[in-house]
């Protein structure tokens, strides 16, 4: 196999990385390898006890009988779910709306909850 000119691929994108160096582009970054996963771990508990707040929401306001608080708490969890995909996008404007949507509906669901 013929080797391409120093900074194209076979398909002639140019790229700042040696292909023969994947293994190492995990390495770069703030960490620099050092092989610190405390952000995958704080992201999952945060997703996990996110899902419990407003799944325990949504559970008590069924058992209670308010239809109001239930959907207080499922558009606040949609209103999470899209703000997830903002972050994916890095679209951090729309993040943080749609945060700032999700916790006033959740407020509004506890509120409903509790009078």
């Amino acid at each position: 196999m013929m080797r391409e000119s120093l900074g194209q691929d076979e398909y002639g994108s140019t790229s700042p990385f040696d292909p023969d160096d994947l293994p190492n582009l995990n390495a770069m970054g703030p960490a620099m390898g050092s092989g610190n996963d405390f952000e995958k771990y704080a992201v999952a508990v945060i997703i996990v006890f996110g899902a419990l707040i407003i799944g325990g929401l949504m559970a008590a306001s069924m058992s209670f009988g308010h239809r109001n608080g239930f959907l207080f708490a499922l558009g606040g969890a949609t209103a999470a779910w899209i703000s997830g995909n903002a972050l994916l996008l890095d679209r951090p404007r729309i993040y943080a709306l749609f945060v700032a949507i999700a916790a006033v509906m959740l407020i509004a669901s506890t509120i409903t909850l509790v009078t």
